[in-house]
């Protein structure tokens, strides 16, 4: 490594630092200051740059292409590179100018860029894949536009169903709508960064999963629809639109005529000392421990009321008089039990033998003083 001085082409004086093996090092220190010093060729690359900036924007005026959306720095970048773009088309379609049908197909793929690729950010991003350098890569440009073009048809229907999908509250707080979809095992919730939308998902028993709100779909929270229409309508009333192209949920979620989430539940204890007895659970705003307490043998454990399924009619009423409800292995619990009490022997038990002689001879003793022949000393 060693530093070389020199004079660039511009006149300016500078240095260089050089790496490598010594005999290459001057020629390498030559071919530097043969150039423009640092501070000139930044110079001269803005100029450049400002040049063909103003050279495009002036071709785009001849051409009346439409604007481009971006910042002020990206949209005169984006402008060069469009132009080269259309440059390069015209240049490598020569090829084709005897073929009027491929003639068409370059002259609706240059009118379809123009058209529909109007930001400034998607030409600077895709600079490298339009840059037209052979007859192939124009005909992976024409690819691509009938793909894009198939595409966008395909998506139009959905969108259109989206739009029909989609409800605003009358005293709407913004005009971006929470998309809401529905399937068999979740729900789901997908909306930017908001508190109050974050406030009303996470008090209905939504999860961030890294990219969307969801909550699974169990026994115990009713069906995918009836959730997704709570949602909705809670959101509705906040204020926030929202999309779900279920009929059913959506419909509901207008109405509020959802079925409201059961939070009162009587399931059966699957592990622990208690296992396969009856647990009886409810939120912890809910006072009904005391009442609780009082079925048959109940014990409280863990945040549950347990209670063996042998008492099944004092809490099936229980649940009756209380809103709770039944989990399928908590009724194929009492189902057991009821079984087994109907498969039982029924009796009406006679009182003991020996009992009714004592009682016969207690008797016969208390009805005389007299002492009884057979009892009597010889």
């Amino acid at each position: 490594m060693a530093w070389y001085y020199g004079t660039y082409s511009c006149g300016h004086e500078g240095r260089t630092q050089i790496y490598g093996k010594e005999k290459y090092r001057q020629a390498i220190a030559d071919r530097h200051f043969s150039g423009l010093c640092p501070e000139c060729y930044h110079k001269k690359v803005e100029e450049d740059r400002k040049k063909a900036s103003e050279e495009a924007a002036q071709q785009a005026k001849e051409m009346e292409l439409p604007e481009l959306q971006g910042t002020e720095k990206q949209v005169r970048w984006a402008m060069v590179i469009r132009q080269k773009f259309i440059d390069q088309i015209e240049e490598y379609a020569s090829a084709w100018k005897d073929d009027e049908s491929k003639q068409k197909v370059i002259d609706r793929t240059v009118e379809y860029y123009m058209t529909e690729k109007t930001k400034a950010s998607w030409w600077i991003d895709n600079r490298m894949y339009i840059d037209v350098k052979t007859t192939r890569d124009l005909e992976y440009l024409v690819i691509q536009m009938f793909k894009e073009m198939k595409q966008k048809e395909a998506e139009e229907p959905v969108k259109e169903v989206v739009a029909e999908a989609t409800v605003y509250p009358e005293q709407a707080i913004t005009n971006a709508p929470v998309e809401i979809k529905v399937a068999d095992d979740k729900v789901s919730a997908i909306y930017e960064k908001n508190e109050k939308f974050r406030e009303i998902v996470r008090g209905l028993g939504y999860s961030w999963n890294g990219s969307v709100w969801e909550r699974e779909i169990t026994q115990f929270t009713g069906s995918a629809v009836e959730r997704a229409a709570e949602l909705g309508n809670k959101l509705l009333n906040a204020g926030f639109p929202v999309t779900i192209l279920d009929n059913e949920a959506r419909q509901k979620a207008i109405d509020g005529s959802y079925e409201p989430e059961c939070k009162r539940w009587i399931s059966r204890k699957t592990n622990g000392e208690h296992a396969g007895k009856l647990t009886i659970s409810w939120p912890r705003e809910d006072d009904l421990y005391s009442i609780a307490r009082k079925l048959p043998g109940a014990k409280w454990d863990k945040g549950s009321m347990i209670v063996r399924p042998e008492h099944y009619e004092e809490v099936e009423e229980f649940a009756r008089l209380y809103g709770f409800r039944f989990s399928n292995g908590a009724i194929e619990t009492i189902e057991e039990a009821k079984r087994r009490k109907a498969a039982a022997i029924v009796v009406q038990p006679a009182a003991p033998v020996e009992d009714e002689k004592k009682d016969g001879l207690k008797e016969i003793l208390n009805s005389s003083n007299d002492v009884l022949d057979d009892l009597k000393d010889d």
